[in-house]
């Protein structure tokens, strides 16, 4: 897959709204499930002024398996007070399917 094609399937697919809509699914669901983790994490800060934007996509094939295995990822920075406080990564099959995601704080 080239870059073009690469990016025609991110359109299709519409990876980036999906992949943004998970991201706010996921703070809403830590904050749910894990509060005195997300307390740490987040502390005071007011979600409605975090600013996300996409920083990355790209195809990976990983060999850590028997079989490799292939996905695209989607990153996505939080910025609180113009600091990246988070990244967050969605995990997409080739056929489009989501198939993992993880939050991994920077600040």
């Amino acid at each position: 897959m080239n870059t073009d094609e690469l990016l025609n399937w991110v359109s299709i697919n519409n990876i980036v709204e999906r992949a943004t809509k998970a991201f706010w699914s996921y703070i809403g669901n830590y904050k749910v499930e894990e509060p005195d983790e997300y307390k740490i994490s987040f502390g005071d800060i007011d979600l409605k002024h975090l600013e996300i934007s996409l920083s990355k996509i790209s195809l990976t094939v990983s060999y850590r398996f028997d079989d490799p295995i292939h996905f695209v990822s989607v990153f996505i920075e939080g910025k609180y007070e113009e600091e990246e406080i988070c990244v967050y990564e969605s995990l997409f099959s080739l056929d489009g399917d989501a198939l993992d995601d993880y939050l991994r704080f920077t600040g």
